[in-house]
């Protein structure tokens, strides 16, 4: 975990600090590292090679709401109330989310919502 870039060790503190890291792994590739971070209570985490959270998804519930931006975690609480977040991902034109119950949704880096994901 102490090899992990400054902005994942930031990351899980803020976001993780109840949990324990099960597994770090770095994902040595042609162009750059990639890490994978596996936590105790299910939440599957990978970072890109500078540490930036590319996805979270948790297997055992759903992702803290302090990991979802605000506009996409207001649109779903409005929209689908009675369901959780159980991945999210971020994408060079946005945000994929995934419900609770495996719907998909894309939103813009604004978290404005593009549309569902067939």
């Amino acid at each position: 975990v102490q090899k992990l870039p400054a902005e994942a060790q930031k990351f899980l503190k803020t976001h993780f600090s109840q949990s324990n890291v099960v597994t770090a792994l770095r994902d040595r590739d042609f162009a750059d590292n990639d890490y994978t971070v596996i936590l105790d209570n299910g939440v599957k985490i990978e970072f890109g090679s500078t540490g930036k959270w590319e996805s979270v998804k948790s297997r055992n519930g759903v992702v803290p709401a302090s990991v979802i931006p605000v506009k996409i975690s207001d649109y779903v609480s409005k929209h689908y109330n009675s369901l959780g977040v159980e991945k999210i991902e971020r994408k060079r034109y946005g945000y994929e989310v995934e419900l609770t119950n495996d719907l998909d949704m894309k939103f813009d880096l604004n978290g404005n919502f593009l549309g569902l994901d067939d």
